[in-house]
């Protein structure tokens, strides 16, 4: 597919990674949103995950730009905005030392489902919200090799 490295293509991206990774671990997703032409953006879970799961889903978003554009977005983030640092300090929280193995599983994740987020990056881009019901039938979507 291929994106331009913009900002509003970025956060499309991010917020991808991020509902495809939790529905990669069984949680619902209520909303994935576009605001603007800024890169601002949002995603919504059906429910509370737990603390691992929040870990996935935080590093999805960071390593789905990684996965897309082949680098780290270089805007600086606020500490209590850096998705890689509060996962991170939730690994430590849980007796987690080291994020190593959980972040190589959500790099992998991505790279192989890459057309599929590329797929619902493209959707979040056109329509600026996808919806669960929506997001469903894109992950169960076919798609050509």
């Amino acid at each position: 597919m291929g994106f331009a490295d913009t900002e509003r293509n970025r956060a499309a991206v991010h917020e991808a990674g991020h509902a495809l990774i939790a529905a990669s671990r069984g949680l619902g997703v209520a909303v994935i949103e576009l605001h603007g032409n800024d890169g601002a953006g949002g995603m919504r879970l059906c429910e509370e995950p737990l603390e691992l799961d929040c870990v996935w889903v935080l590093y999805g978003g960071p390593f789905a730009e990684k996965v897309v554009f082949k680098k780290w977005a270089t805007a600086a983030i606020p500490p209590e905005r850096d998705e890689l640092l509060l996962a991170h300090s939730l690994c430590w929280k849980m007796g987690i030392n080291s994020t190593l193995e959980i972040r190589d599983q959500v790099e992998t994740y991505l790279r192989e489902q890459q057309d599929r987020l590329e797929l619902i990056a493209a959707r979040l881009l056109e329509a600026n919200t996808v919806r669960g019901a929506e997001l469903e039938e894109l992950l169960r979507e076919k798609l050509l090799d």
